[in-house]
């Protein structure tokens, strides 16, 4: 008699990427510009609405995001460790990571920086940045289009990983709301004479609006309110359902 383990499609195990943040002891001495990406990306992840395989293409993996090059490497928000010290600036060499205490995350095993230096350039958040063809940056990224871009990207692709699974179309349209009033609040901002410094007054009401985000707060479970004149609620979902590995014995002669 033949013990053969049987498995169908649905039953098939899906297992997410592995991504956690190792210990580390912040040394500066004042809030530095990266601190506000550094925490927006452990945000991200501790929601888990989106798989973190998803996450890492989408955002921590993007040339969409940010890309940084010189004449050998190249390096996205994550940068693989084993060239992290490799990715210097063109102009005077400046380190774009910091290998004396850098902000490391483990993926499936691998490490990777987090890219630490994050420039102060009195720059407007570029809302239009995903439709153009992406260049590499050779100095360092402007922190507004920076964050702007990672919340973008999140809810394009919660939206679109949860159309495909979502049995309550409210969630989805509040989210969706939620998103473009992000959007039209940046470009309101855009519209006054604000100081886009990361000591600025611009830069401080991005990271307001920012935070403001109910999504961003969110956990599969939570309750969101639409504060519009509809004043419904919907219960988050994350955008994913990983199923487990079932396997059946089956005796045949």
């Amino acid at each position: 008699m033949t013990n053969i383990h049987v498995w169908s499609a649905q039953e098939t195990h899906i297992e997410d990427m592995k991504i956690c943040k190792q210990p580390r002891t912040e040394v500066a001495k004042q809030a530095k510009t990266r601190m506000v990406v550094e925490s927006l990306v452990d945000q991200l992840l501790a929601t888990r609405l989106i798989s973190n395989q998803r996450l890492f293409e989408q955002i921590l993996y993007n040339k969409d995001i940010i890309w940084i090059q010189n004449e050998e490497f190249n390096g996205h928000l994550f940068a693989r460790a084993e060239i992290a010290e490799n990715l210097k600036t063109k102009t005077n060499s400046f380190m774009m990571y910091m290998p004396t205490n850098p902000i490391v995350y483990e993926v499936d095993g691998e490490l990777y920086h987090l890219i630490t230096r994050i420039d102060s350039t009195r720059s407007k958040p570029n809302l239009e940045r995903f439709s153009v063809e992406p260049k590499p940056v050779l100095s360092a990224a402007r922190v507004n289009d920076l964050l702007c871009s990672i919340v973008m990207r999140f809810y394009e692709t919660y939206l679109e990983d949860l159309s495909r699974i979502a049995q309550d179309n409210k969630l989805i349209s509040l989210v969706e709301r939620e998103y473009k009033h992000f959007l039209q609040a940046v470009k309101e901002l855009n519209d006054y004479h604000l100081n886009w410094h990361p000591r600025g007054n611009g830069h401080e009401l991005l990271l307001q609006l920012i935070d403001n985000l109910q999504l961003l707060k969110s956990r599969p479970g939570k309750v969101l309110t639409d504060f519009s004149n509809s004043h419904s609620y919907a219960v988050v979902e994350p955008s994913y359902r990983p199923f487990k590995d079932i396997r059946q014995n089956v005796w045949a002669l």
